[in-house]
């Protein structure tokens, strides 16, 4: 981790009944430009004291000339209702550089060899010539 817990401060907690999650905002001191959204789940995860793949980061922003930043997260109680909820892209920003690639590159396999439905009502396989 690249700072301390103590330069975490929770501004919100709110819990979602409906959607069954928690809603979390918070600040980090000294964490803009040095900050990455897994540094950030780790250290929410830490302090919360959960497991750090039931929390999904939605977004950090930061000001210009200051180090602060201030990050929207998600707690879920387990991984599966955060698939549910949370659109794709935003799940594989939780993945590390070389995972996202490799990720991006299957998904987009699976989308080339994807059946095409044609006009008569037949499924067809097509793929892109490379």
């Amino acid at each position: 981790m690249l700072f301390e817990l103590s330069q975490l401060n929770i501004l919100s907690d709110k819990e979602n009944k409906l959607l069954s999650r928690r809603e979390i905002v918070c600040k980090f001191r000294v964490g803009s430009g040095l900050l990455t959204r897994q540094g950030a789940a780790e250290a929410i995860s830490s302090r919360l004291g959960v497991e750090k793949g039931n929390v999904q980061i939605i977004s950090m922003k930061g000001k210009s000339g200051q180090r602060a930043l201030v990050a929207d997260a998600y707690v879920f109680p387990s991984s599966q209702i955060s698939a549910k909820q949370i659109p794709k892209h935003l799940i594989v920003r939780m993945f590390s550089k070389d995972e996202r690639k490799k990720i991006r590159e299957d998904m987009k396999k699976a989308k080339t060899s994807a059946p095409v439905v044609d006009k008569g009502g037949q499924k067809t396989e097509q793929s892109k010539p490379s």
